[in-house]
């Protein structure tokens, strides 16, 4: 218990140091975003931004949020609107995230050439979460908060690993996780589910999956090769989100999966995407939720 309890001090030390050296934030425009006083006028145009933003204190810098936080009661902003909607509301920051840098580049261009700051930022691996964070948190003033945020986040992360490794070697199991079904993918390894696996000691059938690109938080699993270890798979999980809305009746009538064993036991579960890709500290919500699935006895 003691070592423990030192190893977590280390760690909130060092998340204390690396929070308090020199965070260098570039716009879309190439300039360096002015760090030494808060941005009071954000939109935000991703949920995991505006979380986050929330929980360390900084609603009242928020003048707009896409339509997934449409229950805050802000104005709502999409990446469909038109500039003058978002010239009109004069903000400070336009927080974005690489999705819509990629599918939305005319109205990034268009925010561009009206000089207004657009700042793209998503980790895609969980060792970019604590840099997430504190980014979050120095746009806007809140960089205090944002450690606090980050030192809750590993404490509760590390009761839970905890808690995993106390499970015998003999009753781990081992599952699939499904990312798109249609397309035959799964996590990343260097994906965030991926390392929720890792946390909970669970074996992952798609341990040599390639990564769809670089970077990428999702990877290729041929059907052929998930089917021909379709025996040792205990559990299947599949995260349901924007982009994979899958069901255990779709899943259980898909062609030759009768040859994972999880399928014909029953053994399948859908995970909200939110609970296990989206970077705030919901993610132990994510990790409690698939523990208590396959390991009940000790979630």
């Amino acid at each position: 218990m003691i070592k423990i309890i030192k190893l977590l001090s280390i760690f909130i030390f060092m998340t204390q140091l690396s929070f308090t050296s020199n965070t260098v934030v570039v716009s879309e425009s190439g300039k360096t975003v002015d760090l030494t006083k808060p941005h009071m006028r954000i939109i935000s145009l991703y949920g995991a931004h505006t979380d986050v933003l929330i929980d360390i204190g900084a609603r009242e810098n928020l003048i707009g949020v896409d339509k997934s936080s449409a229950d805050l009661g802000i104005e709502l902003f999409s990446s469909k609107d038109s500039i003058e909607k978002f010239l009109s509301a004069r903000p400070d920051l336009i927080l974005i995230r690489p999705m819509i840098r990629d599918r939305f580049s005319g109205l990034v261009r268009a925010l561009k050439n009206a000089n207004l700051t657009v700042v793209t930022i998503k980790p895609t691996k969980f060792e970019g979460l604590d840099n997430y964070w504190l980014t979050l948190g120095r746009l806007s003033g809140y960089e205090k908060e944002a450690i606090q945020y980050t030192d809750d986040f590993h404490m509760k992360l590390a009761k839970l690993k905890k808690k995993a490794d106390s499970i015998p070697i003999n009753e781990r199991k081992t599952v699939f996780f499904e990312a798109r079904h249609k397309t035959n993918q799964t996590t990343s390894l260097e994906g965030i589910p991926a390392y929720i696996l890792g946390v909970l000691d669970i074996n992952n059938i798609a341990y040599d999956a390639t990564p769809t690109k670089k970077g990428s938080s999702v990877a290729n699993f041929p059907k052929e090769l998930l089917l021909a270890r379709g025996e040792k798979i205990d559990i299947y999980l599949a995260q349901y989100g924007a982009m994979n809305r899958p069901t255990v009746d779709i899943i259980k009538k898909a062609p030759g999966y009768k040859a994972i064993r999880a399928i014909r036991e029953g053994k399948i579960y859908i995970i909200d995407e939110y609970d296990v890709s989206r970077p705030t500290n919901g993610l132990l919500d994510g990790i409690k939720e698939i523990g208590h699935i396959v390991y009940p006895k000790y979630f």
